[in-house]
């Protein structure tokens, strides 16, 4: 049997007698750290000990062998490169805000009585109160997407 030392994560060290592969060995020190066997790595000598089916005189331990024990992290991978935009980024709508717009809905004649200034919605679904946009070439409800185009010639 091969006796070998193992540093441990809380900078301990536990003695291995009983281990004969990689895999006993990696579960010993597992248990004795606290740590999972799968986030356990294991440098003996220069490189790390790989499969756990490997003896651990083919892994190259020998007697008095000091193992370190590191937990994997992510990481490693290549860097990505910086994408180049050929086109500018789109500039988003940025409401405006109209200061007494309720102005441009509704005039109050010399008698006291409202007028409506713009047409309303006569679709089922808006109802009285929701007025249509007075654009130059039509007028457009914005809830129900009605639209009456307006003539061009009379204009």
């Amino acid at each position: 049997m091969v006796q070998v030392f193992v540093k441990t994560l809380a900078c301990g060290t536990a003695v291995v007698r009983d281990a004969a592969t990689v895999g006993e060995l990696r579960a010993t020190a597992a248990a004795a750290s606290g740590v999972a066997t799968g986030e356990l790595r294991l440098i003996g000598g220069a490189h790390e000990l790989g499969e756990d089916a490997l003896t651990l005189l083919d892994a190259g331990l020998v007697d008095g062998s000091t193992v370190y024990s590191t937990l994997r992290v992510l990481g490693g991978g290549k860097k990505r490169k910086k994408k180049t935009y050929t086109k500018p980024k789109k500039i988003k709508h940025k409401k405006k805000k109209v200061p007494m717009a309720v102005l441009k809905y509704y005039k109050v004649s010399d008698d006291g009585k409202v007028e409506r200034l713009r047409r309303e919605c006569p679709h089922e679904m808006c109802g009285a109160g929701i007025f249509m946009a007075a654009h130059k070439d039509r007028h457009y409800c914005g809830k129900c997407g009605l639209t009456y185009a307006l003539d061009q010639e009379a204009a």
